[in-house]
């Protein structure tokens, strides 16, 4: 069962890197290399050059820049998936200690698996999810046998977990609530070894280590300042939304199902604070989900084990045969996880998620030292492309742009796109990376609407800016001011806007003289790029209309 829950471990932390934040990860962790230091301000970024930050992750960063120069891309997929396996390993032990039989944990790892797999980005959140559990287990399960190493068990993982992810702050909070619950329950049973002493030194012990970090007590700013920062209505962060049941259903299915077992089963209140401290967790925000999953065996297979069916003397572990039907079932559920879309095994980054190609043509045209706009996911990408050498306009370190995110959200609102060019100019942007967004609603000053239009169509307007790339990806356009007249001349798509399809449509039912300039700029795209689902699709409504 050890075998199996590894491998299949192994198999589901195997799929192409597609992430906003493991460009700049990389970069930190190359400066922090060469440098010999952490950095005390932002290097990254043209708008927000030096700026106070907290590099919380640095650690993790170090790490993830040590494999790339060993190993490039494939050693960075590897090493994602060494630390999902060990994760998957972490939970069939924690079924096992908690009396389950191995068929059972197997089963149980491999669902909890299943539930965290939207937080297995390549990214220092992996950590947490293997430093955290492991704290809190070492806390309930501290009067099991009379060893003094646990508090240095508890603190050397804090210290740890403080210079690979903030995320370990959220630790003592946890211990806190476990303590409390020790205490009631002691305070009422009279029960048991006293939990207090040994509990407030646990908790003391997490709560103090983490300062040991080049940062020192700053780094408890870093939660407060997200707190803070989510609230804010500029701030596109979707990882810090709070969960519905459509978007994560195994979430509340595992609530639901975890909390009808413990009222049947569970009579200490530790284990109900734990399920309800991490059910509060990850229905705040969706980045807690990983977490909770993490968490779950340690709540629940005490009790899953009081079932006479799934304990260590049950059924299911006296029959061999259900240790090869809790395999095919675990081998099932990491199965249904790769067949995902973005999830097949792959050792690589995504260059569906990632602008590869519309990279190379910024380099293979010249215009890689031009001053350019991206917008927040594609920054880091850029980081790790061009830095040293240029640096990016944005990124997705909310806590840096704040400011920046604030303005543009402002002009966005107001559908005011001379503002939005006075942005522009103020930074002296020529070259504009953009991706796809959902068409804007137009609005005039009085309010009316005048219609859908594509994000480049608006504020990338063709009498200011010429498309001279697009593929599935991105978009590239120039600053027909500043750029080279030849190259427009030969680049750039005057018909086609490929987020603009409705526009493109209307105009060409108003105006059918366009109609042979769009199919002749959609055949070109095919022949530059056949596989180009965007070409395909806009050449297939142009027919349509006829």
């Amino acid at each position: 069962m050890l075998a199996v829950i590894a491998a299949l471990g192994l198999i589901a932390g195997s799929f192409a890197i597609a992430n906003t934040s493991i460009g700049w990860h990389l970069a930190s962790g190359n400066w922090v290399l060469d440098h010999r230091a952490v950095p005390r301000d932002d290097p990254f970024s043209t708008t927000a050059e030096g700026t106070p930050w907290i590099d919380h992750e640095w650690g993790f960063q170090v790490l993830l820049a040590a494999v790339e120069r060993l190993g490039g891309a494939p050693l960075l997929v590897l090493t994602r998936a060494l630390m999902v396996a060990a994760l998957a390993v972490m939970l069939l032990v924690w079924g096992l200690r908690s009396g389950l039989s191995p068929p059972a944990a197997t089963v149980l790892a491999a669902l909890c698996l299943y539930g965290a797999r939207i937080r297995f980005f390549l990214r220092p959140e992996l950590a947490t999810l293997l430093l955290a559990p492991a704290v809190v287990w070492i806390f309930l399960h501290r009067h099991e046998r009379a060893r003094r190493w646990w508090p240095l068990a508890i603190g050397v993982l804090m210290a740890a977990g403080a210079n690979l992810h903030a995320g370990i702050l959220v630790v003592p909070p946890l211990l806190a609530g476990l303590l409390a619950a020790e205490s009631a329950q002691w305070l009422w049973t009279r029960r048991g070894p006293r939990p207090i002493a040994s509990g407030a030194l646990g908790l003391a012990v997490a709560a103090a280590v983490p300062a040991l970090n080049p940062y020192g007590w700053r780094l408890y700013r870093v939660p407060i300042e997200i707190a803070h920062l989510v609230g804010l209505p500029h701030i596109p962060n979707p990882e810090w939304i709070s969960p519905t049941f459509r978007d994560v259903p195994p979430l509340y299915v595992a609530i639901g199902v975890g909390l009808a077992l413990l009222a049947v089963r569970e009579r200490r209140l530790a284990r109900w604070a734990l399920l309800l401290m991490a059910s509060a967790l990850a229905l705040r925000y969706v980045r807690n989900v990983g977490l909770f999953f993490a968490l779950l065996p340690i709540a629940v297979a005490p009790a899953l084990a009081s079932l006479p069916a799934l304990g260590r003397s049950g059924a299911a572990a006296r029959r061999p045969a259900w240790r090869l039907v809790a395999a095919a079932l675990a081998a099932l559920v990491v199965a249904s996880m790769t067949a995902q879309p973005g999830r097949r095994p792959a050792l690589s980054f995504s260059d569906r998620f990632y602008p590869v190609r519309a990279l190379a043509f910024i380099e293979q045209q010249g215009l890689a030292g031009a001053p350019l706009y991206n917008d927040v996911r594609f920054g880091g990408f850029l980081i790790r492309h061009f830095y040293p050498q240029r640096k990016a306009f944005l990124d997705d370190r909310n806590e840096i742009h704040e400011p920046l995110l604030a303005e543009i959200h402002a002009i966005l609102g107001s559908s005011d796109p001379q503002a939005w060019q006075a942005m522009l100019d103020r930074y002296g942007v020529a070259v504009a990376l953009l991706r796809y967004n959902p068409p804007f609603t137009v609005a005039r000053p009085d309010g009316q609407t005048i219609g859908r239009r594509g994000f480049s169509a608006l504020w990338f307007p063709d009498e200011r800016w010429a498309l001279l790339y697009w593929d599935d990806t991105a978009m590239v356009l120039v600053d027909r001011t500043t750029a080279d007249p030849a190259l427009i001349e030969r680049q750039a798509y005057r018909v086609v806007r490929p987020d603009d399809a409705e526009a493109l449509l209307g105009a060409i039912a108003a105006d059918p003289a366009l109609r042979p300039a769009a199919a002749a700029e959609l055949a070109r795209k095919l022949e530059e790029q056949p596989d180009c689902e965007r070409a395909l699709a806009l050449s297939e409504q142009l027919l349509a209309s006829r």
